[in-house]
């Protein structure tokens, strides 16, 4: 499987990490601003690091206003994506509220993060550091 970067058509992301097993972006989302009709890759990870009180969702021909008011307006928020969308969804969002919505996206390249390959550098250190010993427990 070859994952597919996030892409919104009214806001840019910032790559923060593209390896053979994930890409990590940033996206922002300014009070008043629509992501724009867009589709999102399967297997992907969100961690929202700056919530919104108010959210308006469309998906296949709905809308839905999500508010998040109380003690946990603030609260990071993470859910699983398992994807995909299509343009044919017409899924689109907007962020009615004051403040920016912020958050991360992990897309990951394979169904599992785990593989029974990994990469080399997961494996035996490349820096000159040496791999911790294992400890032995006695029963």
């Amino acid at each position: 499987m070859v994952a597919q970067k996030q892409t919104y058509p009214n806001i840019g992301g910032e790559i923060l990490l593209d390896d053979d097993r994930v890409i990590v972006q940033r996206f922002v989302l300014e009070p008043g601003q629509w992501e724009g009709i867009h589709e999102h890759p399967e297997h992907q990870l969100v961690i929202v690091l700056n919530n919104t009180d108010e959210l308006t969702f469309r998906y296949g021909g709905t809308e839905k206003v999500f508010t998040n008011y109380g003690e946990d307006s603030e609260a990071m928020v993470s859910f699983w994506r398992p994807g995909p969308v299509s343009m044919s969804d017409q899924h689109d969002s907007a962020n009615i509220d004051t403040r920016q919505l912020e958050w991360i996206a992990i897309t990951f390249k394979s169904d599992s993060a785990a593989t029974e390959n990994p990469s080399a550098h997961f494996v035996e250190p490349d820096n000159g550091l040496q791999p911790l010993a294992k400890s032995q427990h006695s029963s």
